[in-house]
């Protein structure tokens, strides 16, 4: 059975099926991406890139910057995350959105365990203890390595499926909109404020976000098709 074309019901609902395709061309590119940076570190090790970044962050650094830098990276630690996921899970559980809360939970126990297991299978060492502007976390094995950042992974995970749970049942789109924009500068600035507290290099934030978008895009697929394959509104 062809999903793309079983799909095609859902656009009748609410006239949401945009977001089916949105998600599987999201997912390609974000696939292609990480592959790309992948391979580059396999076959040329570092990026210029990487120590371009490390050079610029260290040129602007000042006390103000290090202490916000270091306030956005701890609610990216594990704990945060795990508090904000299961305050989402509540909540749609509260709304009767069992299927939801669900597949969220799945979803970001699988990216967690995922993350970790793509750390020990690249092992690339981090930075230079030396120039680390916070402690790093070693509630695993995994923490010791650098590809791909957790921070930037794990975190943008929830912060793309969060946008998405806004846009299917949230109705009033500037408020729509306005939450995708500070969720997704959320999600930004906890990537960079490691790249700039010299815990991980550039390239282990992007290939983090590219495999979360992979991830997210992933879900929302599956969960769409789901909802269509049921013949139940999710708006």
């Amino acid at each position: 059975m062809n999903p793309f074309k079983e799909y095609n019901k859902i656009s009748k609902i609410g006239g949401y099926g945009k977001l089916f395709y949105g998600a599987v061309y999201i997912m390609l590119a974000s696939t292609a991406m990480a592959s790309y940076m992948i391979r580059h570190y396999y076959v040329y090790g570092q990026w210029a890139m990487d120590g371009v970044l490390q050079s610029i962050m260290k040129s602007i650094r000042t006390p103000w910057l290090d202490a916000i830098f270091k306030g956005i990276t701890a609610t990216g630690e594990t704990l945060p995350v795990i508090a904000a996921t299961l305050f989402i899970i509540i909540a749609l559980v509260f709304h009767k959105k069992m299927k939801e809360a669900a597949i969220l939970a799945c979803y970001m126990l699988g990216v967690w365990r995922l993350n970790e297991f793509l750390k020990v299978l690249f092992h690339r060492p981090r930075p230079a203890a030396s120039m680390h502007l916070v402690e790093i976390g070693h509630y695993s094995q995994a923490n010791s390595y650098s590809l791909p950042s957790g921070h930037s992974m794990n975190l943008m995970a929830l912060v793309l499926l969060s946008i998405y749970l806004v846009w299917i049942f949230v109705k009033n789109k500037k408020l729509n909109t306005s939450l995708t924009a500070l969720l997704l500068a959320y999600g930004l600035l906890t990537g960079i404020s490691r790249v700039y507290l010299n815990v991980h290099y550039f390239s282990d934030v992007i290939t983090g976000w590219s495999i979360s978008a992979a991830c997210a895009s992933a879900i929302i697929m599956m969960h769409q098709y789901i909802c269509s394959k049921q013949k139940a509104s999710i708006y």
